[in-house]
C-alpha cells in the first residue's frame, strides 16, 4: 500500500515464531505458483532497506515473497499493509502474525533505522485493482511518501519486481462497471471509491496455477541527506529514478519470460 501522511504510530511488535510458522504453514503454495527468485543477494544480510515493487492481484503473492527472502537470506520483512486490513480483527491478527504494519511513515522510518527490511506497494489499491489493460504498468505517480521516508531513514531503496502476480485472476468486470452498480456505490461511501473492487474469475475462489518469479535489482542509494525528504524538486527526481528502474526490472523481465515478442510498456 500507500503510505500516508505522518503520525504518532509505533509499529507493532514482532514475533519471529509467529511469523516463520505462519510461512511455513502457507508453504504449499511452493507447488500452486511455483516461486522463483533471482538477485537474492541484493537484499541485504544485515542492513535496513526499504523494498519497493509491483502490486498484484490482492497481494496473493506477498507470503510466497516473503518465505523466499527469509529462506535465501534469513531475513524477516515487514510490510505496509491497508488500513481496511486492519479494520477487522481476523484480517488483523492475520497481518500482525505477518509482520505486516500500517502505512504509517514515522513507524516505518523506525522499523528502517533498526536496521530492519520494510516492504512498500506504492502503487496501493489503484494498482492492485487496476484493468487488465496497465498490467504491469506501475501506477506510483501520486505516491512520493516512499521516498521521503527512505531519505529520512538514510537507507537505500531495493526494486521489485513481481511476474506472474498479474495472471492469478482473469477480470471479467471492470472496476468501472462495478462502481456505478449499487453494491459499488455503497462500498465507495463507506470505504472510499478506491475500495471498489472489479469481479474476478480463478479456479473458483483459487487463483489460477501461474508461476511467480521475483528480480530483484541493485539497491538504490540516495545520494542526500534526511533534509532533502522537504524538498520536493529532490523528491520528484528521485521517484522518477526508483520508478523507471523498477519499470526495466519488470519489462526485461517479462521480454525474457515471453520472448522477443513482448511489448514494453514503458514508464510511468
Amino acid at each position: 500500500m500507500r503510505m500516508t501522511e505522518p503520525s504518532q504510530a509505533s509499529p507493532y511488535p514482532l514475533d519471529r515464531e509467529a511469523y516463520e510458522r505462519l510461512l511455513q504453514r502457507v508453504s504449499f503454495l511452493d507447488q500452486w505458483f511455483e516461486p522463483s527468485i533471482e538477485g537474492i543477494e541484493n537484499i541485504p544480510r544485515d542492513e535496513g532497506a526499504l523494498i519497493v515493487t509491483n502490486h498484484g492481484h490482492f497481494g496473493i503473492d506477498l507470503p510466497v515473497l516473503l518465505r523466499l527472502i527469509l529462506e535465501g537470506r534469513g531475513r524477516i520483512v515487514r510490510s505496509l499493509g491497508d488500513r481496511v486490513v486492519f479494520a477487522l480483527p481476523i484480517f488483523r491478527d492475520l497481518a500482525h502474525s505477518m509482520g505486516a504494519i500500517e502505512g504509517e511513515p514515522k513507524a516505518t522510518v523506525r522499523l528502517l533505522q533498526d536496521d530492519q527490511l520494510v516492504l512498500v506497494y506504492p502503487g496501493g489499491a489503484k494498482e492492485a485493482l487496476s484493468t487488465p489493460e496497465d498490467a504491469y504498468r506501475l501506477q506510483w505517480e501520486n505516491s512520493h511518501g516512499f521516498i521521503r521516508t527512505a531519505l529520512r531513514a538514510q537507507k537505500p531503496i531495493i526494486p521489485v519486481a513481481g511476474l506472474g502476480n498479474e495472471e492469478l485472476y482473469v477480470q471479467v468486470v471492470s472496476q468501472d462497471r462495478v462502481r456505478h452498480s449499487g453494491v459499488g456505490q455503497l462500498i465507495s461511501q463507506l470505504l472510499g471509491d478506491k475500495y471498489v473492487m472489479p469481479i474476478y474469475m480463478g479456479l473458483g475462489a483459487l487463483p489460477f496455477p501461474t508461476e511467480l518469479h521475483y528480480i530483484v535489482g541493485d539497491p538504490i542509494r540516495l545520494p542526500h541527506g534526511p533534509e532533502a525528504a522537504d524538498d520536493p524538486e529532490t523528491v520528484s527526481i528521485l521517484h522518477r529514478q526508483v520508478t523507471e528502474t523498477t519499470q526495466r526490472l519488470i519489462d526485461d523481465g517479462l521480454a525474457r519470460r515471453d520472448g522477443d515478442g513482448a511489448v514494453s510498456r514503458g514508464t510511468t
